[in-house]
């Protein structure tokens, strides 16, 4: 079964004493999978969660347990339960797995080559890029329409250069305006002042000639 497809299922009969390996190599097989990359075997409980690994090649874990090879691995030492459950991961990069469940034991069939698909239905999930493509819906086109800078703030202005133009500009205007303020009351001061003069020339005119 695949989480993936809830419609997708292939049951496969295969001799007890045949490895992990066969079934391995029967999966990838007839769902045309590149049998070229890695996959492993997790014995499950009951409740899907993973215990002892059998992979395609021979290693220690984690914890220092040995993990057997698949091609050493024979069916019938490890599904000896009823229902016993395997999850079978086949895309390391993505974390996707088949879940598969022993359903019977029963005696073999004469002119039968196993491992054999004996029923299928749904699609065949792709061997790449399912799940990498839901995490790359985060960089699609469709963030193009939303507008980033509707939420943000403007920043204030903290360039002192800036400040200072600012503040200089003002400062010369006043500076210019007073000044044209002060050249109207110098202008004013000295018509004023001629006024005077001419005030004082002409009662020097108006003088007693005899003075002179």
């Amino acid at each position: 079964m695949s989480e993936e497809d809830p419609k997708f299922f292939m049951d496969i009969e295969i001799m007890s004493d045949q490895t992990f390996y066969d079934l391995h190599d029967f999966i990838q097989e007839e769902l045309e999978y590149d049998s070229s990359l890695l996959a492993t075997f997790f014995i499950a409980n009951h409740n899907w969660q993973q215990k002892q690994e059998i992979a395609l090649i021979e290693a220690n874990g984690k914890d220092g347990e040995k993990i057997i090879a698949m091609d050493k691995a024979v069916l019938s030492t490890f599904m000896k339960d009823a229902h016993q459950k395997l999850i079978y991961l086949f895309d390391f990069i993505n974390n996707r797995t088949f879940f598969i469940e022993l359903m019977e034991t029963k005696q073999e069939t004469s002119n039968k080559y196993y491992p054999i698909c004996i029923d299928f239905g749904g699609e065949i999930p792709p061997q790449f890029g399912k799940k990498i493509t839901q995490k790359s819906s985060l960089f699609e086109d469709d963030d193009d329409d939303i507008n980033v800078f509707s939420s943000k703030k403007v920043a204030p202005i903290i360039d002192d250069e800036l400040e200072e133009d600012f503040a200089s500009e003002s400062f010369e205007k006043d500076i210019q305006f007073e000044f044209e303020d002060d050249s109207m009351l110098a202008g004013e001061a000295e018509e004023e002042d001629d006024e005077v003069d001419k005030d004082m020339v002409q009662e020097e005119d108006d003088g007693d000639p005899d003075e002179d």
